[in-house]
């Protein structure tokens, strides 16, 4: 074994270099092989990205659940509705103010969802308002209220998302009830 071992070191300190020759229709198959095998992986890469904003949003909903526990602004049940907490919160934390002097605005952005269902204007006003940036002064106002509160500021982006939900499906006229029968995490009766 030891002689074997000894002849292929001697073969390598010979050899200079490995010098393959293959023809140009070959060469350009190797480079469309790797270009497509790196094109499917961009694929991959781009649906594990998409599927990784359903985790963070996924973990933002129990964030924002569990923060609203401790001091409830809003039911647990579905449709989530604003509690008497949640409606005090509203109105002095100045938000429904904010919302209601904007309403046009709002409902705008919502209007996409209007020929939807309930559960995707639901959705989307939820989203509208996780994402909201406040003017500066109008959010050191709600962290204020918040850190008096005892709650955190997603559980007051909640509470305007729950506001907002609701002005919009009175506008286009959906109802607040008809959310679960369009939600497909939910079983369906019968």
């Amino acid at each position: 074994m030891h002689n074997t071992t000894a002849i292929v070191a001697d073969i390598l300190k010979e050899m200079n270099g490995l010098n393959i020759n293959i023809s140009w229709e070959w060469a350009l198959g190797i480079v469309g092989t790797l270009i497509f095998i790196a094109w499917q992986g961009s694929k991959r890469f781009t649906a594990l990205e998409t599927s990784m904003e359903w985790v963070k949003e996924t973990l933002h909903d129990l964030k924002t659940g569990a923060d609203n526990t401790a001091n409830p602004a809003y039911t647990v049940h579905s449709p989530v509705n604003l509690n008497s907490t949640g409606k005090q919160w509203i109105v002095e934390s100045g938000l429904k103010d904010y919302i209601d002097s904007n309403k046009s605005y709002f409902i705008g952005q919502c209007e996409e969802k209007k020929e939807t269902n309930p559960y995707e204007v639901q959705k989307h006003a939820f989203k509208l308002f996780d994402e909201i940036k406040f003017d500066p002064a109008l959010e050191d106002k709600l962290k204020k209220f918040a850190y008096e509160k005892g709650t955190t500021m997603s559980v007051i982006h909640r509470i305007g998302g729950i506001y907002l939900r609701n002005l919009c499906l009175e506008s286009f006229n959906m109802n607040t009830e008809d959310i679960d029968k369009h939600d497909p995490d939910k079983p369906k009766a019968g």
